[in-house]
């Protein structure tokens, strides 16, 4: 059995918050907790506190030694890892290249921009690279039959490939969701805010390259349905919460930046009112949020002031008073002039505001409040830093799927171990997986076997 309190203690070590780790060193299982670093793809951020402990510790170290084996194994794993990121990081960099030279706008998603968060860039265990690329599904398919090698196998949203043997997915949107309301208006959310994630630039480790990544404010709402999605389709291990962890902490950072710093109380679980999106003077009223005007200025050209009604406030030296902001319900059938729950303080910036509207819009209000759970019992997230409030019920489920499950699901022990079985099993067993999840978030878990019968025909519809 692993030691579960023990485990999560280290993790928020690892974070770099200062933890009493005396007792925890002294009678931890350090198989146990290589055992769970490897199942949830952590080896490289938990080595970097376990060089941390033999700074700190050294004397506990002593009574309970991890032993010489196992730190060299665990050590060739860090090593491996960091050899792994810098290869990634090289062909990231070599790829943005690429597409913005034969006149294509894209921006990495997760992976490598997630990475820059950490305090060690190259701890993160990587993945492939997501290349969301602002063009058309025939557009980038073309070009990739062009330009790479791909098979016949196109998905909804991405194709697979490669490039310099990194394995690469060229994303038409960044994801969806089983839903078929909620991922209309998903893409319709990227779709509004595509310009401005594409001309975020940043540089990545070492001076290797550049890349463009989405900008906090995106990130905030879209890693969310990345979660989400992954959740019914095969589980989400730790990794993903540690990746979200820190996009929520840097969510704060930026908005302490540019906005008032007072934050607004955050509505009861079940509220269906939000907010409705500003003008660009803060001043409007409108019923839906408006199309980014133009991205910000970067070194591929582009305009400077994108509208507040999208993703990308982080990007703007200014803040807004939502006071007086007007209210709508969530079917949208009515629109009240009220005053929301979550403003009741005059100076309250939009931010927060902001976030919580696309939230319930898109339907992830009951999941962020399960992630709120997890980033909180796991890794110690204060309580002024949820984006939403805390749902425990829902969370202790999606904490149990996370810790039985590991990286993506690979690792579960129930559900007859689905992502190991046949097409034809892994099917069926994934539906059953998915019915123990009505009645914590029904809309998703209903439409998941729906949608993956539907995507499995367009799929041959649309095999080259």
């Amino acid at each position: 059995m692993i030691q579960t309190s023990a485990i999560f203690l280290f993790l928020n070590y690892c974070l770099g918050k200062k933890v009493d780790m005396s007792m925890v060193v002294a009678k931890i299982d350090w198989r146990q907790l290589y055992t769970f670093a490897s199942r949830q793809a952590l080896l490289g951020f938990c080595f970097d506190g376990i060089e941390r402990l033999t700074k700190e510790f050294s004397e506990e170290l002593k009574q309970n030694p991890m032993g010489r084996d196992l730190l060299m194994t665990w050590m060739g794993a860090a090593q491996q890892i960091r050899r792994q990121n810098m290869k990634v990081n090289a062909v990231a960099g070599k790829l943005y290249s690429k597409f913005r030279e034969d006149g294509l706008r894209c921006c990495i998603l997760k992976g490598q921009g997630n990475a820059l968060m950490y305090p060690n860039p190259y701890s993160r265990t990587p993945g492939d690279i997501d290349v969301w690329v602002n063009a058309s599904r025939e557009d980038i398919t073309e070009y990739a039959k062009t330009h790479f090698e791909i098979g016949d196998d196109i998905r909804f949203h991405h194709l697979e490939t490669s490039f310099d043997g990194v394995p690469v997915e060229l994303h038409f949107f960044p994801g969806i969701m089983n839903n078929p309301i909620y991922n209309a208006r998903l893409q319709k959310w990227f779709k509004r805010n595509a310009d401005l994630q594409c001309s975020n630039v940043v540089s990545l480790p070492d001076g290797i390259g550049e890349i463009a990544i989405p900008t906090t404010a995106f990130n905030v709402v879209y890693q969310l349905t990345h979660l989400y999605h992954h959740f019914f389709d095969e589980g989400i291990g730790m990794r993903q919460i540690i990746d979200y962890y820190y996009v929520v902490n840097d969510f704060w950072k930026v908005k302490e930046r540019f906005s008032q710093p007072s934050r607004p109380s955050l509505p009861k679980e079940g509220s269906t009112a939000f907010p409705k999106p500003l003008s660009p003077q803060g001043t409007g009223d409108v019923t839906a949020p408006s199309r980014c005007s133009e991205p910000l200025r970067s070194k591929d050209g582009g305009a400077s002031k994108p509208s507040p009604d999208c993703a990308g406030w982080d990007r703007r030296g200014v803040s807004w008073d939502t006071s007086s902001v007007s209210c709508s319900s969530a079917s949208g059938s009515s629109i009240t002039s009220v005053r929301s729950a979550s403003t009741t303080d005059p100076s309250v910036s939009t931010a927060l505001v902001v976030v919580q509207r696309e939230l319930k819009y898109l339907g992830l209000w009951k999941f962020a409040g399960a992630v709120m759970y997890v980033l909180k019992e796991v890794l110690g997230l204060a309580e002024d830093k949820m984006i939403v409030p805390v749902d425990e019920k829902r969370g202790r489920l999606l904490l149990a799927e996370i810790l039985d499950g590991g990286n993506f699901g690979r690792h579960f022990t129930k559900y007859a171990g689905f992502t190991h079985q046949s097409m034809g099993k892994k099917y069926f067993l994934k539906i059953w997986r998915n019915m123990h999840f009505v009645r914590y978030f029904p809309a998703e878990a209903l439409c998941e076997p729906l949608f993956r019968t539907w995507h499995f025909f367009w799929r041959l519809k649309y095999k080259k």
